[in-house]
């Protein structure tokens, strides 16, 4: 059952269920004895203080742990820490103000676990020099992140480190409950600080780095204001981290704080408030555009949602400006679904360097949509909604929440071919509900006694982390692997791409991305490029490997690794050949055809439910007369098709008319599975390999490569075609030649 506790009528704030056997206890116990050890060496550190003349802060974005224990951290990241930046340029703004000037110096380091290995022993020998004293910062913790970063701290305080740990977990919960989980407590009963609230506030970080100098850092520092931002520093991306990510031309800025929404699942509303805060749009545009000189071209606006900031349009003007005076300055943001209807934000957004939008769609269930809070959707306006940014050319990409309190295996399933087919949109990133410490869900479900997963590690979005009214355990999570397998389907993805003209560069590299996520098992938005694991940086709830079950695990990794980057390599050069010009009257053709068959393709499952056959055939039998002539018409306009494209297509017309004429609409259903073959395999496969440019040669080569590893895994050795393999090979280097020159091109 989970924790409570009642007192004068609300609850306090401890909500982990304990899980049976061992593992637990053995870690409890476990930390239990680091905890004696802090204070021991907490009491050393006091008996043997003394003045100091530098304090070093570091700063940490914490990462997570894997399913097997191990932290995920790759060899290039997505994205820089916000958190990180604003953290980093208040502290040097503020030792530069001359705050601590005759007191003490104040250095400042940061580091993400992520993408870089924490130097633990590094930090307490620094900690150990005379004269220095260190604070460690464990900054903007999630709830996923804070069993990665309690086990940094811990390690940390047993060599007599000062710690804080700051973020959303720990101001979620201070902010509804009057007194501690038990994981912040067992923080507290170590001697690391908890800090509520925002860093910003008048005097709060000079206080904390004031304490942390005089080695008398407070138990839990609740910061009740929320600040101002309008002359607060604007974070400014560090150029030695910059590296470590995948695009070097992109920061973050927070240009405001808060949401005026009211969806329970989100914490934004009791962590930062439902009033807007911003910075002011000449500091937001100063920091742009000296961001800008240093290499900068691309910014992601992570404010929750920058339509309800009171600067957007000084901002967006600001930058049209820019623009115009040849800065090629360009931004993605967080926004709402009814941005659009505010007169000029989108046009302006546009013009000032949009080329994403990030809207908080959540579902196309107007029941779920209503139990969670968010009237403020409409999900017959999501159609129009897209339109209107693609209009724009901006692109849609979505959030979507699987598991809301009306959800169903079949439910999603249809919502997600709606997500598809209907609305458009041109990405989706997808979670899994979770109650999040500082959200109205969690607090309700506290309040009533409903048991959660027992490991915050677990709540990142991929996890079921308590007990779905409509599904069985396993169901959910199988529900949001059979979702994101649809929308980042090799077919899914070609339609996508063929269906805008719209930032085609951008999409195709999302599109990538988002595939190799699915493939990975991971969420596109907290993976990276190449995993790296460290044997000995393991939960403590897990065995420790020895070195040679280790080293297999790892080769394992690298070889299931390359297999998966392979496979996309292949996969994509296919994909990028048959979207790679939507303007070309071929592929106009072919984009035509697969939108036709979408909606065909769904008339004729409502006829099946129905028992319509009849109208089923005819559905199938208006598709092919169709795609007939559009082949026909293509094939007389000549202009675009080479001698041999028209030969072919002028053969696969002919195919297509004898089949007409024999289709036969007394068959029943057999006749109409046949049609949906035929369509799928021979009217669309067909054109896509006669009308465009070695398609029908990439597959051959596929198949050919296909029946080469099936031989080598059976030890057919002896029947394996060898003849054809230089001639592959030549063929696979001139493929790999031309894709790898778009993909240099387009990045």
């Amino acid at each position: 059952m989970p924790y409570r506790h009642i007192d004068k009528g609300r609850v306090q704030s401890g909500y982990w269920r304990e899980p049976g056997g061992g593992a637990w206890a053995h870690r409890t116990a476990t930390l239990s004895g680091v905890s004696r050890g802090v204070g021991r060496a907490c009491q050393h550190r006091k008996s043997v203080f003394m003045s100091i003349h530098r304090l070093h802060v570091i700063y940490i974005r914490p990462s997570r742990y894997d399913d097997d224990g191990y932290v995920i951290r790759h060899w290039r990241g997505v994205l820089p820490s916000n958190t990180l930046c604003c953290l980093e340029h208040l502290t040097r703004s503020l030792a530069d103000s001359g705050a601590f000037a005759g007191d003490f110096a104040v250095t400042v380091e940061t580091l993400d676990d992520t993408v870089q290995r924490i130097p633990l022993r590094r930090i307490a020998r620094v900690n150990r020099k005379p004269g220095v004293r260190v604070v460690v910062g464990l900054t903007g913790v999630q709830t996923n992140q804070f069993a990665r970063a309690a086990d940094i701290a811990l390690q940390l305080r047993a060599v007599g480190v000062q710690v804080m740990i700051g973020g959303f977990h720990v101001s979620g919960v201070l902010a509804l409950f009057d007194a501690p989980s038990p994981e912040l407590q067992q923080m507290l009963d170590a001697g690391v600080s908890l800090v509520k609230g925002e860093a910003e506030a008048p005097g709060a970080l000079e206080r904390i780095l004031r304490d942390a100098a005089a080695g008398k850092m407070q138990p839990i520092y609740d910061i009740r204001d929320f600040p101002n931002l309008l002359d607060a520093p604007v974070p400014r991306y560090n150029s030695r981290m910059q590296r470590r990510y995948f695009s070097k031309t992109m920061a973050t800025i927070d240009t405001s704080r808060g949401c005026p929404f009211n969806c329970s699942f989100c914490t934004i509303i009791n962590v930062q408030g439902r009033k807007m805060r911003h910075r002011s749009a000449a500091c937001v545009l100063q920091a742009i555009e000296e961001n800008y000189a240093d290499g900068i071209r691309t910014h992601f606006f992570t404010d929750d949602n920058f339509a309800r900031n009171p600067a957007w349009e000084e901002i967006l003007d600001g930058m049209i400006a820019l623009r115009a005076r040849g800065l090629d300055v360009n931004f993605m943001m967080q926004t709402d679904t009814q941005a659009h209807r505010i007169p000029n934000f989108v046009e302006k957004a546009a013009r000032a360097g949009c080329y994403l939008a990030f809207i908080g769609m959540e579902s196309v269930n107007p029941k779920n949509l209503e139990a969670v809070g968010k009237r403020q959707n409409h999900v017959e306006d999501y159609a129009e909604m897209v339109r209107a940014w693609r209009r724009h050319d901006v692109l849609v990409h979505v959030g979507y929440i699987v598991g809301l309190p009306h959800d169903t295996p079949e439910s999603v399933r249809q919502d997600m071919e709606t997500l598809h087919n209907k609305v458009q949109v041109d990405l989706a990133s997808l979670f899994m509900l979770v109650p999040l410490p500082g959200s109205r869900d969690h607090y309700d479900m506290v309040r009533r006694g409903v048991p959660m997963d027992a490991d915050p590690n677990n709540f990142d979005g991929l996890h079921e982390t308590f007990r779905h009214p409509h599904m069985q355990p396993g169901q959910w999570r199988a529900c949001y692997d059979a979702s994101m397998a649809y929308l980042y389907s090799k077919e899914n993805i070609v339609t996508r791409l063929l269906r805008s003209r719209v930032c085609y560069s951008h999409r195709f590299w999302l599109a990538l991305w988002y595939r190799y996520a699915t493939l990975e098992g991971a969420h596109p938005m907290a993976t990276g490029l190449f995993r790296l694991k460290e044997r000995l940086s393991r939960r403590a709830v897990f065995p420790r490997e020895g070195l040679l079950r280790f080293t297999w695990r790892r080769i394992k990794d690298a070889a299931q690794g390359m297999r998966r980057y392979v496979g996309l390599f292949f996969e994509f050069q296919e994909i990028w050949m048959l979207t790679r010009e939507p303007r070309d009257p071929r592929w106009a053709v072919l984009a035509d055809l697969r939108e036709r068959w979408e909606a065909v393709q769904e008339r004729i499952a409502e006829c099946n439910l129905r028992g319509r056959y009849d109208e089923a055939a005819q559905e199938a039998l208006a598709m092919i007369a169709a795609a007939a002539e559009r082949m026909r018409q293509l094939s007389a306009g000549g202009g675009a098709l080479s001698a041999s494209a028209r030969r072919k297509l002028a053969a696969l017309t002919q195919d297509v008319d004898r089949y007409l004429s024999s289709f036969d609409m007394q068959s029943g259903w057999m006749r109409v599975a046949d049609a949906r073959r035929y369509i799928s395999e021979r009217i669309l496969a067909g054109y896509e390999e006669a009308a465009i440019r070695y398609v029908a040669r990439r597959r051959q080569f596929n198949a050919y490569r296909r029946e080469l590893a099936q031989s080598i895994r059976s030890g057919r050795i002896l029947t394996m075609d060898i003849g054809r393999l230089p001639f592959a090979l030549a063929w696979e280097i001139f493929f790999a030649s031309r894709f790898m020159l778009h993909l240099l091109k387009s990045e």
